[in-house]
């Protein structure tokens, strides 16, 4: 649930925003960087990721894959199709 306060993200641009106010739990009023104010629907906001979120996010990539494909040791043991031929061909 936003707060007055939190800074979010707006989904569709990326544009960083503050909010203002809340109308209601469906819209907000957003102070943007330019200093404008805009009503938003919340379900067009994100909250941002915390620093720890965020250098979380940069490392996943680099974590995530299995460590089988990463060397290239691992290509000696895998297992390669058998090539069939029809009993009439030479």
């Amino acid at each position: 649930m936003l707060q007055r306060g939190d800074i979010v993200v707006e989904r569709l641009t990326g544009r960083r925003a503050m909010v203002i106010k809340l109308t209601n739990a469906e819209e907000a009023t957003c102070r943007f960087g330019d200093g404008r104010l805009e009503d938003r629907f919340t379900f067009e906001l994100e909250p941002t990721l915390s620093l720890i979120g965020w250098l979380l996010s940069l490392v996943a990539p680099f974590v995530s894959r299995p460590l089988e494909n990463a060397t290239p040791s691992s290509l000696s043991g895998r297992v390669r199709p058998l090539v069939l031929r029809q009993s009439g061909s030479a």
